[in-house]
């Protein structure tokens, strides 16, 4: 008998020119803003300017906290809260890609529950209540613009975990595609990449239902239609609007069915090495698919066929569909030449099956310690 549970409670604001709109959103939640970035780049261009204009056109006085890393450590959050405490802000906006929103969501919780936050992303403490946040993404990546987990770095012991409340839901989601139509060609293939790693593993998922299967598979779709042309044609509007909407229905759609083996790798390895997401998600994507295809046969077989629009013969066949569209795409990044070495295979390893376990617990076929060592070889 069919039973699940469906929850995605995001007002998302969706299409060209709707950053304008940031003011009256903020106006209905509270009274002074902080706006959250990585880095002075928005700063530079001139975005968090237009932002803080249309914050004080409807009434809302803002500050800036800029300190986020692109992979963003628990530390930093911890700033972040204590500035948005100090300067009386009561609610957060992430102001960028998936780096910046999940930032600001963490320090969304540190300003509500208090400091240090690193306990409450290792599951030491329950993540109870935090600031209403929006969120307006400048890239199609992670999918976090919708989604209630943040991923946040502990430089100290190596780890990279996700953590998920209700509370970390953004209240709105600001999706304003010509805010991504200067993002650089490599970064558009990296943050796309996420959307298809999203899309394939929540669509199988021992979590997947009806609702995010649907979101997963016009997920794929969108990004083999658009991605590519993203790529290469930045000004593309018609391609920016599909991978925004792309990136859109993969956020739903692991809100509900979470995420399973490559991605609990990918945050293991780039807590160990830095890397980049994306690029590590595409160098372990065939491998985790070849070891996952027995337990959702049709399924797999139908990725291959979602990105390609074409029969595709078995589920085998799927996944070089996958590793010719990684190739096409520029990301064919084997993990050595992204920093990974054969030395932290165990490190990596212990992060993918101790914090990242719930990932690994996800994928329709068990997962062990050896299995996890083998991608990593194979995507060497």
């Amino acid at each position: 008998m069919l039973q699940f549970e469906n929850y995605v409670p995001v007002r998302i604001v969706f299409g060209a020119k709707k950053l304008e709109s940031v003011g009256e959103h903020a106006k209905a939640l509270g009274s002074k803003a902080l706006i959250v970035t990585t880095g002075p780049f928005f700063k530079e261009s001139g975005l968090i300017d237009r932002v803080a204009g249309y914050l004080k056109e409807a009434g809302v006085q803002s500050e800036v906290f800029m300190d986020a890393s692109p992979n963003p450590h628990s530390d930093e959050a911890d700033a972040g809260a204590a500035f948005a405490k100090e300067t009386g802000c009561d609610v957060v906006i992430g102001l960028g890609g998936g780096s910046a929103i999940d930032a600001a969501k963490c320090i969304a919780v540190g300003a509500a529950q208090g400091e240090p936050t690193w306990p409450y992303w290792i599951g030491e403490k329950d993540i109870f209540a935090a600031l209403p946040i929006i969120a307006v993404t400048t890239t199609s990546g992670t999918g976090s613009h919708i989604t209630p987990y943040s991923v946040i770095t502990n430089t100290e012991t190596n780890e990279k975990p996700g953590a998920g409340a209700d509370v970390m839901y953004p209240k709105v989601a600001i999706v304003d595609s010509e805010l991504m139509a200067t993002l650089p060609a490599k970064m558009t293939a990296a943050t796309g990449f996420d959307v298809l790693a999203h899309a394939i593993e929540a669509y199988t998922s021992n979590d997947a239902n009806p609702f995010s299967d649907q979101y997963a598979e016009e997920a794929i779709k969108l990004v083999g239609k658009y991605l590519k042309r993203a790529i290469d044609d930045g000004s593309d509007a018609e391609a920016r609007d599909g991978m925004a909407m792309a990136d859109t229905y993969s956020g739903c759609a692991i809100s509900i069915a979470v995420i399973t083996m490559c991605h609990a790798m990918a945050h293991a390895v780039g807590g160990v090495c830095n890397t980049v997401h994306g690029e590590s998600l595409a160098a372990m994507t065939p491998s985790t698919m070849r070891h996952s295809i027995s337990g959702r046969p049709e399924k797999y077989k139908k990725i291959g066929e979602l990105l390609s629009s074409k029969d595709v013969a078995s589920a085998e066949a799927s996944v070089d569909v996958v590793a010719a569209f990684i190739k096409d795409i520029g990301m064919a990044i084997p993990l050595n030449e992204q920093g990974v070495k054969e030395s932290d295979f165990d490190e990596i390893i212990a992060g993918a099956t101790g914090y990242m376990a719930g990932g690994m617990e996800l994928d329709p076929v068990l997962v062990t310690p050896e299995d996890v060592r083998k991608v990593l070889e194979d995507s060497l």
